[in-house]
């Protein structure tokens, strides 16, 4: 491909789709050979990008979606392994709940997947034109319904699935348990969130970009993930990049459009309802301690200073987490972090521990 000519992205899916290029990564490895500008662009279905100015290849950043944007203690682990042995010490904690790595060879790419695959972590479908890693919203105590099932549901839908892998550009959902909301930005390409009903019976109420367009029932969630994908899929603009998005299809089309067109997709209705929901008070804090509930369980919600963690801020952390028979946390969209599972009689020294080490629970 002439370098004199930029990249034609639907061709390159064309040629070849950015799922099939796993065992090109290896051979590259193992060969040592330039990686190819259309094969660069493919690597990023599985979280692989070029880095510095010229994207030449010589060095790559790697990017981990995490799924409900949790780590546990032995990912910890693992994770510090790889930023000490083959990413120059570099980790780095992002708002899109992934990690990120700095400083990779390619040489050193299966070591580091082999390592990632023993502690179940997977790098697939973290960028690239396909259906991302679903966003997960509020775990604390004011949840409606416990989403956790439901999302590694959806992210085990879309993983992977090449029906999924050639979309006009990324799609983006969000699934959030909580009447209030704990996101930055509120809107993503697509939105589930859970509200209560007059009869207690909770629902989600289904967002096209940030505009509501009725409610549904936890069962009905993934089926209309696919539809929409669908649409998208087969509907979305592949002439021009620019105006390749989700949202641009929404405004090509309008929300009604798309909405009768979504309705014919599905097997059950998509109800119409009226329900109060506190929409002007949608940001929880989770900074501090705060109760859970599991039964003698706390969360501790920690400001971070900076998202550049390295190896040495997450042996740190694995050696808190140990310390207080801890084993679990989250990274936010705010790109901060939760323990999740800190236990209830040792939570204020647990937090007071973490305020001497910058990971700030009394922000």
């Amino acid at each position: 491909m002439s370098k004199n000519l930029p990249l034609n992205i639907e061709q390159i899916k064309k040629d070849k789709d950015g799922l099939d290029v796993l065992s090109d990564i290896f051979i590259y490895a193992v060969l040592g050979e330039r990686v190819s500008e259309a094969d660069l662009i493919r690597f990023q279905w599985y979280g692989i990008h070029a880095q510095g100015r010229d994207q030449k290849g010589d060095y790559f950043k790697l990017k981990i979606p995490l799924s409900l944007g949790e780590l546990n203690l032995e990912q910890i682990k693992a994770l510090s392994k790889i930023s000490k042995e083959y990413a120059n010490d570099s980790l780095d904690f992002t708002k899109s709940q992934k990690i990120e790595f700095s400083w990779l060879r390619i040489y050193d790419l299966p070591a580091v997947f082999n390592i990632l695959q023993a502690v179940e972590l997977s790098t697939t479908f973290e960028s690239g034109h396909n259906v991302r890693n679903i966003i997960l919203n509020c775990v604390n105590k004011e949840q409606l319904t416990d989403i956790s099932e439901i999302a590694n549901k959806l992210n085990d839908t879309f993983r992977g699935n090449k029906n999924f892998s050639n979309l006009p550009n990324k799609l983006q959902i969000a699934i959030s348990g909580c009447a209030r909301k704990a996101v930055e930005n509120n809107t993503h390409d697509v939105n589930f969130d859970a509200v209560k009903n007059d009869k207690d019976k909770i629902l989600f109420s289904v967002k096209i970009i940030g505009t509501h367009v009725g409610y549904i029932t936890i069962s009905q969630i993934i089926p209309m993930a696919k539809a929409i994908a669908k649409i998208y899929r087969d509907y979305g603009n592949r002439e021009n990049e620019e105006q390749s998005n989700f949202a641009s299809l929404i405004k090509k089309w309008g929300h009604d459009k798309f909405y009768d067109l979504l309705e014919s997709s599905v097997s059950f209705r998509i109800k119409s309802l009226l329900i109060e929901t506190n929409e002007n008070n949608n940001k929880i804090e989770y900074f501090g301690i705060k109760e859970s509930k599991v039964k003698g369980q706390s969360y501790i919600g920690c400001k971070l200073e900076s998202l550049q963690i390295g190896s040495s801020g997450l042996d740190t952390l694995s050696s808190l987490l140990e310390k207080y028979n801890a084993s679990k946390i989250q990274i936010t969209t705010f790109g901060n972090m939760i323990i999740i599972d800190a236990p209830t009689n040792k939570a204020e020294q647990f937090a007071e521990d973490l305020q001497k080490v910058n990971f700030n629970p009394f922000a």
